[in-house]
């Protein structure tokens, strides 16, 4: 079986995980007690509505409760969507998360790329948003920060490219599932119209990646509820729904994770510079670099997992990603970096 996503570590043994982007503050203790209490209640099915996380949401964003759907994890929302609408032909970044084009591959639709520039440090510039809203598309999805190279779409851009959209017609999604880990930035809920998407993934934030645990904003109850009558019925578990829950009501959480990680991101930044490789710089929890083909085995024979990133189209095999983790972790990636750099 062929993983095509980082976090993979059941197939290794005494691998230390820098392939997957989670939070590396952990699962919150209150968290994880909601969800163990709500295991109590596994006896009955779940609230298929996830009603009590949705005006938990809807409060915080003062958006209509209506507007919204959960799921299990964004990309659980991501093939619901897709088999929802059933666009014809769908506009993508290029390189960007790969569970788009395989949601719409899925349902028959056509799907053309738009390729970001390892020259302008792969930025969504205006003549891509030209490029995005262009062709004929049904459909576009975006992604900020952008998985695996970390760059927030910048407000100028993401006004223009919603106004296209909206204008020639073509359903927008964003998907902004690292947004809170970088300190929040330009949204497309500015921006919202009857035929647009807020993607945003609860997994990352607060490390619940084993629970699975997304929602997505709609511009539309309409729109919503087409999503939200797609796929299976109970589609978050109540351990999920409490842990959501309880993990909004969390006080200094994010900010405290914001500010260790844009710490412990310079760190590596810099080593990975001062050892000769191109770093793409970012505003996200990870980082994504120019190495060498091989790089991955390298580390890999050290006990290191990171993300070879050769599969994403526009990247080749000398990129890897890897996701910020804690500072005796870092240094442990730091020591093995310099081990394998110093003797090659």
């Amino acid at each position: 079986m062929q993983a095509e996503h980082g976090g993979n570590i059941l197939m290794y043994e005494n691998v230390l995980d820098f392939s997957a982007n989670i939070n590396p503050l952990g699962t919150p203790k209150e968290v994880i007690e909601a969800a163990q209490a709500a295991v109590m209640t596994s006896g009955g099915y779940p609230d298929p509505f996830c009603r009590g996380l949705t005006d938990a949401l809807a409060k915080r964003l003062e958006v209509p409760q209506e507007n919204i759907v959960c799921g299990n994890g964004a990309a659980d929302i991501i093939f619901r969507l897709v088999h929802a609408l059933r666009p014809e032909k769908a506009n993508l970044l290029a390189p960007t998360f790969s569970e788009y084009e395989a949601a719409l591959r899925e349902t028959g639709c056509e799907v053309s790329k738009v390729f970001l520039s390892e020259k302008n440090g792969f930025e969504v510039s205006d003549e891509i948003c030209e490029q995005l809203a262009d062709g004929g598309a049904d459909m576009v999805f975006i992604c900020s920060p952008n998985n695996p190279t970390g760059q927030l779409i910048g407000e100028k851009q993401l006004e223009l490219l919603a106004r296209l959209c909206r204008e020639r017609g073509i359903t927008l999604v964003s998907d902004e599932s690292f947004m809170g880990l970088a300190g929040g930035g330009p949204s497309l809920a500015e921006h919202m119209s009857e035929s647009t998407a807020v993607l945003c993934s609860m997994t990352k934030l607060y490390a619940v990646a084993g629970l699975r645990l997304g929602y997505a904003v709609f511009g539309s109850s309409e729109f919503a509820e087409k999503v939200r009558r797609s796929g299976q019925f109970w589609s978050v578990s109540a351990p999920a729904q409490a842990a959501g829950e309880a993990a909004l009501k969390l006080k200094g959480f994010e900010e405290r994770t914001v500010k260790y990680i844009g710490r412990e991101r310079e760190k590596l930044c810099g080593v990975l510079e001062m050892k000769g490789f191109m770093v793409v710089r970012t505003d996200a929890n990870f980082l994504l670099f120019k190495a060498y083909e091989g790089f991955g085995k390298d580390m890999l024979d050290q006990g290191i997992l990171v993300r070879e990133c050769g599969n994403f189209e526009g990247l080749s095999n000398e990129y890897y990603r890897i996701a910020v983790r804690t500072s005796d972790e870092n240094k442990q990636f730091i020591d093995t970096l310099s081990k394998i750099t110093d003797r090659k």
